[in-house]
């Protein structure tokens, strides 16, 4: 909050309100909803903190403005400065009684969704739809949780690593990957910074990055996405032990600080969230496929898991699982067979109900003439 120059009002966020009864404020924001009564206007203006009434007399603002007030669609930006006062009636417990209104750019059409929307109506309007409660919700929930893992790791040692997105090798097989022209020649979009980290850790021992990697999968399901955020997380001097219990610890701490501090919104999504518990429950990969033949799904020993049967062996454990020592044919050449087994590498998946997998990783060969 800080006081504009030329008034000495103080400008101030929606969500701080309350904090200001009986003060002049100044706020900025969208016309969200117009009711007009006699000669008072009603309207609820929001900003990307909160939602507040804000009531229009005709004999305060002047009847030039009161008529324009009339005319306004919804998404008109205004300024706005007034009296806060409180009214429990009101949404947050107060209103703004305007003293002063600057329609600083008007809409020029009528809003054009409504509550029901196709999925093509979200598309065409999506720069509308994006400014919508809902969606102001998501972009918040996204942007702490970004902040939080990205805190937990540098509270952690790591070190964020900036890799290119325009690469010219694969990281691994199994996704296509998109091609770009580079000038002369043929370059990709990066499916994965894996290598750029393989070599930071040699300078920096542990690192992470946290930005978009693309795949060119044409399938539409939540796990099939042709541009996504990936967290990836590399580290020297790490046991597979130790690795499995970083992820735990990580996502037990950041999913219990996210749901403290944004309780109420997620549950308007998922009312029956509860963050994870310590310890996850860990089974080999032999072990899974024992649960899904004693659960009547049939598959060889040595097929890769699926979704169908990650999400069986997630719902039947009933918690976080890491699903571990998987047949090194359906794992990356690079990770380290396990000594006592070398049939089976150190690598593991997180699975979680109703999701499926969420993390992927394991121990790295260190060895030259092993790779």
């Amino acid at each position: 909050m800080k006081p504009h120059a030329e008034t000495e009002t103080w400008d101030c966020k929606i969500s701080d309100l309350g904090k200001h009864c009986g003060e002049r404020v100044r706020i900025h924001g969208w016309l969200y909803v117009k009711n007009i009564v006699g000669k008072i206007s009603f309207l609820r203006v929001r900003d990307s903190s909160g939602m507040v009434q804000v009531v229009v007399r005709k004999d305060k603002v002047g009847k030039e403005v009161f008529e324009q007030v009339g005319k306004l669609k919804r998404e008109s930006s205004l300024i706005i400065e007034g009296v806060v006062k409180k009214d429990e009636r009101a949404p947050g417990g107060v209103e703004l009684g305007a003293e002063l209104l600057i329609i600083q750019s008007p809409s020029l059409e009528d809003y054009p969704l409504r509550k029901s929307l196709s999925p093509d109506m979200v598309w065409k309007y999506r720069h509308l739809f994006i400014r919508s409660r809902i969606m102001n919700v998501i972009l918040k929930l996204r942007s702490s949780l970004s902040n939080m893992l990205r805190n937990w790791l540098l509270e952690h040692d790591f070190f964020e690593v900036h890799a290119p997105s325009i690469v010219t090798a694969a990281t691994e097989g199994g996704a296509k990957m998109f091609e770009v022209k580079y000038f002369d020649k043929k370059a990709l979009l990066t499916q994965s910074s894996q290598f750029y980290l393989e070599g930071a850790i040699f300078s920096l021992e542990k690192v992470f990055c946290f930005q978009p990697s693309f795949r060119a999968e044409e399938s539409k399901t939540r796990r099939h996405l042709s541009e996504y955020w990936h967290l990836e997380v590399e580290a020297s001097q790490m046991s597979f032990q130790q690795l499995l219990q970083l992820e735990e610890e990580m996502l037990t701490e950041v999913v219990s600080e996210f749901y403290e501090k944004h309780e109420e919104d997620i549950k308007r999504f998922n009312p029956s969230f509860k963050p994870f518990e310590k310890p996850f429950k860990k089974i080999t990969y032999t072990q899974a496929i024992e649960v899904l033949k004693r659960n009547g799904i049939e598959i060889e020993w040595g097929k890769d898991l699926g979704v169908r049967e990650e999400r069986m062996v997630a719902m039947l454990i009933g918690q976080p699982v890491f699903i571990t020592h998987y047949p090194k044919e359906v794992r990356a050449f690079y990770h380290m067979p396990d000594p006592e087994n070398p049939s089976v590498v150190l690598a593991a998946d997180l699975i979680v109900w109703p999701y499926g997998e969420i993390t992927g990783g394991g121990q790295r060969i260190d060895d030259y003439n092993t790779l």
